[in-house]
């Protein structure tokens, strides 16, 4: 699974990650730069310190892969 962590400086001067799971195809950077600014420029997610997403800081995508070793509770099922 592939997700985008999007990191923000909120108002109160920390940073706030925003994670979109399930991201599919090629991200750039170009992209995902607009789609924070546009975001940061809706000021739509507050608390009561201000803005939570206020300036773009980074962007990353995390791929994730799991490979299961063993799992016991498919045993205990056929059993």
């Amino acid at each position: 699974m592939k997700k985008l962590v999007l990191t923000f400086k909120s108002d109160d001067g920390k940073n706030k990650k925003l994670n979109l799971n399930y991201v599919e195809g090629s991200v750039d950077r170009e992209q995902v730069m607009g789609y924070m600014n546009r975001l940061a420029s809706l000021n739509i997610f507050q608390n009561e310190n201000g803005s939570l997403y206020r300036v773009p800081v980074a962007a990353k995508v995390v791929d994730t892969n799991t490979n299961s070793l063993f799992d016991t509770r498919k045993e205990d099922i056929q059993k």
